[in-house]
C-alpha cells in the first residue's frame, strides 16, 4: 500500500451555536467528544453563508481528559497485573475540513501529550486549548460542513472540543481559491515504495484573479526502524519543487521539546522529534510560489525527500497539504498584535511568566508595505499607560518578537491584574486597520522575595547515557540578571555531581533567574535515568527555602524534570545590606546527612567572624561532642553516638544556631 488515507466524510453528528460577542460569531462542532478508539468523529458546523467578510477566524481545538473505567493511573500498562492505558501516550490528532466534493483538508494538528492523571500540569480535570489561524480557510468554512476529528491514537482518555470564532472585518488577502494537494500516511525509505513516487507531482491551474500562491502543509515523522529510528527520532529534509525548480528546503523536525510549555510529562516528552512535540500542536509549514511562476495559467508542484533506505519499513511521514491563491493585498499598511506573550497567565506561554519586567509581544505585517517602526501604548490596565517606538524592517506577512521597555507598575503589582498592549501608530501614520491592534491579558504577579540576601544551593547529576550510546557531562548554568540584561551571578556546572553553594545579595527591584540546561535537555532529572541533582534558593538570613515551581514540581521524585530550563522572575523587596556588611550576624548551616551514620557535615553559608563554638547534647542534655574551628565546612565523627536524637549548638560571636541531628545506624 502506498499510502493510508482517511475514510470519505459523511454527516454522522451535528450541533452548532452562534453567540454574538461584538464583532464575533462563535461555531461550534465538537464538544468534549470522547475519542475513545482509533477512528474519525464527526460533527457539523452551521458556518456563516459567506455574506460577511472575517478579518481572522480562529480554529480553537481543546483537548481534554476523561476518566477510563478499570483504569488506575498508579497502576498504568498492557500486561495481566496492570490496568491499560489512558491518557499517558502522545497520538497525532488531525482537524479536517470535508468539502462537498468529498475531498478532506487538514486545518490543524496537535499531538496528545503524556498525560498520566499523576502528573502536577495533568490531572483528570485538565483541560488546553490550541488555537490555529484558520483566516485563509474561509472558502471552505461557509454553510454546513463536516469538521473531522481523526484520531490516531489505540488508547483512550482524551476528549476533544472545536469551536470556530469568526471576527468580522477585512482580511490582508482574499484567498480566491484552495487547491488539495497530497494527505495521507506515506511510507518513508521503503525502497520498493519511493516516497516520491507516493507524494507524486501535481499540476495546478492558477484562476486568473491569483496575484499570490502559497503551499500550507502539515508534516510529522512517526514509526522508529531499526536504522536510525526514523522517522519519529531522525532528523530528515524535504523540498520543495515548483515546474521542476527548487525553491525551498526545510528540516522535518523539532529541536526544541525540551522547552515544552507542558511539563513534566509522564513520557519521553523532552526528546526531539520528526517535527512535533509531545503535548503541542504541529506548526504549519508555509511555501510560496515564486511571483513570476504564480503568473503562469499552469505550474506543477512536487516535494523531493533526503534519501534513506529503512531496513524494515518502519518510517512513515504524515501529510496534509494544500495550495492557496490569494488575491491583491486589501491594506498596504496594517500590523497587527498576534499574541502576549508576558505578562501572560495562560498555560502556553507558562514558561515565559509571571514576570516582573519587561513584556514580550508578538506582531505581525498583514499590509503590502514594509514597516519600520510601530508606537505602541501598555501597561496595566485602569493605570497610566506608557509609550514606546519600536524600529526595526518588518517585511509583508513576516512575524517579529518585540520587547517592550519594563515598567514599575509589574513590580509593584499584587494579585491578578489585566495587561494591554495597543498598536497607536505604524510608520508614522495611522494604521488602515484598527481592529487588530489592542490586545490585553490577564497575568499573575512575580513573586516577591524579602530581605535581599540568597545562597543557592546547586547539585549536578550524574552522568548522562544519551542516544549516541556514549556517556556525557549534564552540564548546567544558572544566572541572576537584572531587567537590562546585566549578569550579576552566575555558575556553571560542569562536574559530575558536584555541589556548588553561592551567595549573593540584591538591592530591591526586578530581576530574572535563569538554569540553563539545554546541553543534554534532560534537566537534572529525567525518568531515574541517571543520578539526579537539584538547584534551590534559600533566604540567607532565615535558612527558610524559597519556592520555585517551574523545578520543584510537586513532588520529591519529579523535581529537576524540567528538560532544557527555566526562568524565574522575581522582585526584591525590603532588602538588607551586602552580604558584606552583614559581618557576624548572617549564615546559615547547611547539615548532611542527616540521620546520619558515621559522621555529619556542616557547611557555613555566608561570613563568620571569629572560631564557632560546636557542642552537641543528647536528649537528657549531656555533651557528648565538642569543638572549636574557623573553618566553614566541619566534619564530625559520630560513629561513636548511640542511636536517637540530638541538639547541635553552633555559636559564632554571640549569633547562635540550634538544629536537632539523628545518629541512626
Amino acid at each position: 500500500m502506498k499510502k493510508i488515507y482517511l475514510a470519505g466524510c459523511l454527516l454522522l453528528s451535528s450541533f452548532a451555536l452562534f453567540a454574538a460577542d461584538g464583532d464575533t460569531t462563535n461555531v461550534i462542532s465538537h464538544t468534549d467528544v470522547q475519542l475513545t478508539a482509533h477512528g474519525d468523529y464527526d460533527g457539523i458546523a452551521a458556518f456563516p453563508d459567506g455574506s460577511v467578510n472575517y478579518r481572522k477566524i480562529t480554529m480553537e481545538f481543546e483537548l481534554g481528559k476523561y476518566a477510563c473505567p478499570g483504569y488506575n493511573p498508579n497502576n498504568p500498562g498492557e500486561d495481566s497485573t496492570q490496568t491499560g492505558w489512558c491518557g499517558d501516550w502522545d497520538y497525532d490528532v488531525h482537524i479536517l475540513a470535508c468539502t462537498p466534493g468529498g475531498d478532506t483538508i487538514e486545518l490543524g494538528r496537535i499531538i496528545t501529550p503524556y498525560a498520566n492523571s499523576n502528573m502536577p500540569r495533568t490531572p483528570l480535570s485538565w483541560k488546553h486549548p490550541y488555537l490555529f489561524d484558520v483566516t485563509d480557510y474561509y472558502p471552505l468554512l461557509k454553510d454546513d460542513v463536516t469538521i473531522r476529528v481523526s484520531f490516531e491514537g489505540w488508547s483512550a482518555g482524551f476528549t476533544a472540543s472545536v469551536k470556530f470564532h469568526f471576527i468580522e472585518g477585512t482580511p490582508a488577502r482574499n484567498v480566491v481559491k484552495i487547491d488539495p494537494l497530497w494527505r495521507g500516511t506515506y511510507y518513508y525509505g521503503k525502497a520498493s515504495d519511493p516516497i516520491e513516487t507516493s507524494v507524486a507531482d501535481i499540476t495546478l491551474n492558477t484562476p486568473l484573479t491569483a496575484n499570490f500562491a502559497e503551499m500550507k502543509m502539515f508534516i510529522t515523522g512517526h514509526g522508529g526502524d531499526n536504522n536510525e529510528n526514523c522517522a519519529e527520532f531522525c532528523k530528515k529534509w524535504y523540498k520543495f519543487k515548483v515546474d521542476g525548480n527548487v525553491v525551498d528546503q526545510r528540516d522535518i523536525w523539532r529541536d526544541d521539546c525540551g522547552s515544552n510549555f507542558l511539563y513534566p510529562q509522564s513520557g519521553t516528552w523532552v526528546y526531539d522529534r520528526g517535527n512535533w512535540c509531545p503535548g503541542d500542536l504541529v506548526r504549519t509549514n508555509i511555501h510560496k510560489v515564486p511571483a513570476s511562476l504564480t503568473a503562469s495559467p499552469t505550474f506543477t508542484v512536487g516535494l523531493d525527500f533526503q534519501p534513506y533506505t529503512s531496513p524494515d519499513s518502519q518510517a512513515v511521514y504524515k501529510i496534509g497539504a494544500a495550495m492557496f491563491y490569494y488575491g491583491a493585498f486589501n491594506h498596504s499598511l496594517d500590523a497587527g498584535i498576534e499574541e502576549i506573550i508576558s505578562p501572560n497567565m495562560d498555560e502556553t506561554y507558562y514558561r515565559s511568566n509571571p514576570i516582573c519586567g519587561e513584556p514580550k509581544i508578538t506582531v505581525k505585517n498583514y499590509g503590502s508595505d514594509p514597516i519600520t517602526s510601530i508606537k505602541f501604548q501598555y501597561g496595566i490596565e485602569g493605570q497610566t499607560l506608557n509609550n514606546y517606538t519600536w524600529t526595526n524592517n518588518l517585511s509583508s506577512l513576516n512575524t517579529a518578537e518585540v520587547t517592550l521597555p519594563s515598567i514599575a507598575d509589574l513590580s509593584t503589582a499584587s494579585g491578578t491584574n489585566n495587561f494591554v498592549v495597543k498598536i497607536i501608530e505604524v510608520n508614522g501614520s495611522t494604521d488602515q486597520e484598527s481592529l487588530n491592534n489592542t490586545l490585553v491579558s490577564k497575568f499573575t504577579s512575580a513573586p516577591k522575595w524579602t530581605g535581599g540576601n540568597f545562597y543557592v544551593d546547586f547539585k549536578m547529576s550524574d552522568k548522562v547515557y544519551m542516544e549516541d550510546n556514549m556517556y556525557h557531562i549534564n552540564e548546567v548554568n544558572w544566572n541572576v540578571s537584572d531587567m537590562d540584561g546585566n549578569v550579576i551571578f552566575n555558575r556553571s556546572g560542569n562536574v559530575n555531581n558536584s555541589r556548588y553553594i553561592d551567595t549573593f545579595s540584591l538591592p530591591n527591584g526586578c530581576y530574572k533567574l535563569n538554569v540553563d540546561a539545554s546541553t543534554l535537555g534532560v534537566g537534572l532529572n529525567f525518568f531515574n535515568s541517571f543520578i539526579k541533582g537539584y538547584f534551590r534558593i534559600y533566604d540567607l538570613t532565615t535558612g527558610n527555602k524559597i519556592a520555585l515551581p517551574k523545578t520543584d514540581l510537586g513532588a520529591s521524585s519529579l523535581a529537576g524534570n524540567f528538560g532544557n530550563g527555566f526562568t524565574q522572575y522575581f522582585t526584591v523587596t525590603n532588602s538588607t545590606a551586602s552580604i558584606e556588611d552583614l559581618g557576624k550576624q548572617n549564615y546559615t548551616l547547611i547539615i548532611y546527612p542527616n540521620p546520619a551514620k558515621d559522621f555529619i557535615q556542616i557547611d557555613v553559608v555566608g561570613e563568620l567572624s571569629k572560631e564557632s563554638i560546636i557542642t552537641i547534647s543528647n536528649i537528657i542534655g549531656q555533651e557528648v561532642y565538642s569543638t572549636t574551628t574557623k573553618s566553614k565546612k566541619i566534619s564530625i565523627p559520630v560513629s561513636s553516638l548511640a542511636n536517637g536524637i540530638y541538639t547541635l549548638n553552633f555559636q559564632n560571636e554571640g549569633n547562635r544556631k540550634v538544629e536537632k541531628i539523628v545518629i541512626s545506624k
